[in-house]
């Protein structure tokens, strides 16, 4: 009797994760459009705003956890998430996401990023 509610409750653990997963892919959806996946922790209007404001005043400090770096030879922002397994998302000066060139649960992005940041 024990193993069948154990059984039981495993395989209602296995679904409701499976469920969470799925939850996050309408939160994909704009990212997606990019040539990649993964999930923000910030709202993209924020990203843009954020990166609108230190665009204009090159002195400013970022509210964000968003550093600037070099790619491609361009200006670009790099986004880290507060917590665990989600991609660092890299921003071109303008606002628009480019790829997420580390992070995730392998730590090495999600593999569409074409160069290195300096």
């Amino acid at each position: 009797m024990q193993y069948r509610a154990l059984r039981y409750g495993l395989a209602a653990v296995f679904i409701a994760t499976l469920a969470g997963c799925a939850s996050r892919h309408e939160d994909k959806a704009d990212v997606a459009d990019a040539g990649h996946t993964g999930f923000s922790a910030y709202a993209d209007e924020r990203i843009v705003q954020e990166i609108r404001r230190l665009e204009s005043d090159p002195s400013a400090k970022s509210t964000l956890p968003l550093r600037r770096v070099w790619y491609l030879g361009q200006r670009a922002y790099l986004l880290t998430p507060p917590c665990c397994d989600l991609f660092n998302h890299l921003y071109s000066a303008e606002g628009r996401l480019l790829c997420a060139p580390s992070g995730g649960l392998t730590g090495r992005g999600d593999g569409s990023c074409r160069g290195k940041m300096e």
